[in-house]
């Protein structure tokens, strides 16, 4: 009889245990049999929380038992606690979000507009600091503005006399551009130009215009270099100047202003305008004076010059050539400041 109550009592807690891991539960009440001592497991209610095992008086070990319960309950509260899903709180900001219609609804593109244009500001104003800085980086990598020029001056006196004549006859037409007009004494032919920064590198140029003389002598060997000036033309309406029409004299120009740039490139001084030569008498040009833009002038007009279209200047013979300062200075003859010199002929 005792034999099958132990086995009556082993087959309730084999249930027991079974029915406990049906459930998935880790959490179980632990206890002892009143009569036979057997410790069992059983599961804790769901609906009513957590149960801690409680000693029942009298009962062997019941002490140890409970304590133990009590440290299992606790670490099994605290891997719920990490694994749980987060839950909605009823009643909470979350919660009744949801509960709202289009509650899932995209409303990203609302942002997106905004966002697009603040980012065409942001990518405009980051776009023109970018151009700002290129433009400025564009600055220091270009030739710094031109100070210093090789200047074949004009002396023919009836060349000087029929450029003034022609200058009269514009400015009774348009007496607005009279500062346009170069003045007296200052004609001549620029071979090409230089940017001197400093006395030493004046100096330089000095002594690469004076090695020049050489070069220049064979290029002329012992010939005398007359330059023919006849008809008027223009630079896109902006520049007036007299033209060099013999093409022997103009080719031989050429020459000897690429040999001349030659020998001041070898010294170190960077020139302008040699490759790209092309020689003219200039007597009027809208740059002498921007104001004439800001009154409507943004072109000279032929019509006002019309009548010297094909006139004959004359002849110059090549003398001398200077190397001349744009910013010192001038002479009382109205001729630019002259740092040196060479001569040809007699």
């Amino acid at each position: 009889m005792m034999w099958a109550s132990r086995r009556a009592l082993y087959s309730l807690v084999n249930i027991a245990l079974h029915v406990a891991s049906r459930r998935g539960r880790s959490d179980v009440i632990r206890g002892s049999s009143l009569k036979y001592g057997v410790t069992f497991r059983a599961p804790k209610p769901m609906e009513y929380g957590p149960l801690s095992a409680q000693p029942l008086p009298g009962e062997r070990g019941s002490e140890r038992v409970g304590e133990a319960a009590c440290d299992n309950e606790a670490a099994e509260k605290n891997q719920q606690t990490r694994t749980a899903p987060h839950k909605k709180i009823p009643g909470s900001a979350e919660s009744l979000l949801t509960e709202l219609p289009f509650a899932g609804a995209d409303i990203s593109y609302v942002f997106e507009t905004k966002n697009t244009k603040v980012d065409k500001k942001v990518k405009k104003k980051r776009k023109r600091h970018q151009l700002e800085s290129d433009e400025d980086d564009g600055k220091s990598k270009k030739q710094k503005r031109a100070n210093y020029f090789v200047s074949l001056p004009i002396t023919n006196i009836k060349i000087l006399d029929d450029i003034h004549t022609i200058q009269n006859a514009v400015l009774q037409k348009d007496d607005r551009l009279s500062k346009a007009m170069i003045p007296q004494g200052s004609f001549h032919l620029t071979l090409f130009v230089m940017h001197l920064a400093s006395e030493e590198e004046v100096t330089v140029a000095t002594s690469a215009l004076l090695d020049s003389k050489k070069p220049i002598e064979e290029i002329l060997q012992r010939n005398v270099l007359v330059l023919s000036f006849s008809g008027i033309s223009d630079f896109k309406h902006e520049v007036v100047y007299v033209n060099l029409t013999d093409e022997a004299s103009v080719a031989a120009l050429k020459q000897i202003t690429e040999a001349t740039g030659k020998i001041f490139m070898e010294k170190g001084i960077s020139v302008i305008g040699c490759k790209d030569f092309v020689p003219h008498l200039t007597f009027m040009k809208l740059s002498r004076t921007p104001k004439l833009r800001k009154q409507g002038i943004k072109k000279i007009d032929a019509h006002l010059y019309k009548d010297f279209q094909d006139h004959c200047f004359g002849e110059e013979t090549l003398m001398r050539l200077d190397l001349c300062s744009m910013l010192k200075k001038k002479q009382p003859s109205g001729y630019y400041h002259t740092e040196a010199s060479i001569l040809f002929g007699k």
